[in-house]
């Protein structure tokens, strides 16, 4: 019996001990959350404190003003404006073909691109002085029967004029006629003799060929394509604000690069297109090269232009743009934005026209600042330097 109120005394004392640990669990649940309430009730205090103030510690540059003469690089393709077929205007068989017909080669205007058999034309040339010749003498004959019919008229019938008929008039007139007929066929079948040699009309590279010996080519047959060496032009499209930026255009110097060449060469704006393309709003500037020796149709060209100065520019870090064509700018200690236009760009920074600065520009805007906030500098000395590339770090 006092064994078993002896158990009965430990488990009360034990469920007791459960109970005050249980409560005390409790009572530091509730502590703890009280604690978190009050923590989050002073930070809302703290941060309605930061948006009343609203300031920032921002990094600022002010650049110096400078001279800028901005170079702006294009892409061009090499393009003719002349391009011509080579055929025949006489009809025979292949005798020759010039060592310079050939794809690719440079001909000098007048170079004999290939001959034509002459043995017909010449024929027709020896027809042709013989008409001639034989025209000539009838026409001395009439002339001399004129003259003694004349004579003999005016024996037999002085004082009276003599028939057009009886002075050979007619048949004089007819044998004149016959001979400019012979001086016409004598004047085409040289002609046609000197098309036997066709020759370069100008200086110009040859596209094609489709021409050897012993061929017979008929009038009008295409034999080949040359492009005139005068007519090849660099076409660059540019857009409307790079068309801007290079007024006067007309003119203008340009240095050509073609791809994979070693060797730079220079040319000059000769037009501008009077058109835009609607798909791609793009209109062409056509440059014509000083040397289009070593220029291929189609190949494409590297164009640089240099502009005209640009006085009083800035260069500032590309970091500060914080949107396009916008910066943020310091004035009387709060955050003012600029529009700014970019001319150009200088080792990864950008060159814009001179704007007012105030106390700098912000070379790192923040992403939540707004028009009007208050700001305050890490560096004020930074700006006096001008130095972008240690405002930009």
């Amino acid at each position: 019996m006092a064994e078993q109120k002896s158990r009965l005394s430990k488990s009360w004392i034990i469920g007791l001990i459960q109970l005050v640990f249980v409560i005390g669990i409790i009572a530091a649940a509730v502590g703890f959350s009280s604690l978190l309430k009050s923590g989050n009730g002073s930070q809302s205090v703290n941060l309605a404190e930061l948006e009343t103030t609203g300031e920032l510690n921002v990094r600022i540059v002010k650049p110096v003003g400078e001279t800028y003469a901005p170079e702006l690089k294009l892409n061009g393709t090499v393009q003719s404006q002349a391009e011509v077929t080579v055929t025949a205007q006489v009809s025979g068989e292949i005798k020759q073909v010039g060592p310079l017909f050939k794809p690719g080669s440079m001909v000098p205007k007048g170079t004999v691109l290939f001959s034509i058999d002459r043995s017909d034309y010449l024929l027709a040339v020896d027809r042709a002085e013989a008409e001639i010749a034989a025209a000539k003498s009838d026409l001395a004959l009439l002339q001399a029967e004129a003259d003694v019919a004349i004579e003999e008229w005016a024996e037999l019938y002085p004082g009276r004029e003599i028939s057009p008929l009886a002075a050979r008039i007619p048949q004089i007139e007819a044998n004149k006629a016959r001979l400019a007929g012979a001086d016409a066929n004598m004047a085409s079948a040289k002609l046609n003799l000197s098309r036997t040699q066709v020759r370069a009309p100008f200086d110009a590279r040859v596209l094609a060929t489709s021409l050897d010996i012993g061929q017979v080519v008929a009038p009008n047959q295409m034999l080949g394509r040359l492009v005139s060496l005068g007519s090849i032009e660099v076409v660059v499209p540019v857009s409307s604000t790079q068309l801007q930026t290079l007024q006067p255009i007309v003119g203008r110097r340009a240095n050509l690069s073609p791809r994979g060449a070693t060797v730079a060469m220079s040319g000059q704006v000769v037009r501008v297109d009077a058109t835009i393309d609607e798909r791609t709003r793009l209109s062409k500037l056509y440059v014509v090269p000083d040397d289009t020796t070593g220029l291929t149709i189609g190949e494409f060209v590297d164009v640089r232009f240099q502009s005209d100065s640009e006085n009083d520019a800035l260069t500032i870090p590309a970091s500060a743009m914080f949107a396009q064509g916008r910066v943020w700018v310091i004035d009387n200690g709060v955050l003012v934005s600029r529009e700014v236009r970019v001319i150009g760009e200088r080792g990864g920074d950008l060159v814009i026209e001179n704007i007012h600065l105030g106390d700098g520009i912000v070379a790192l805007p923040p992403t939540d600042a707004v028009e009007g906030q208050k700001v305050s500098s890490r560096d004020p000395k930074m700006g006096v330097a001008g130095s972008v590339a240690n405002a930009a770090r």
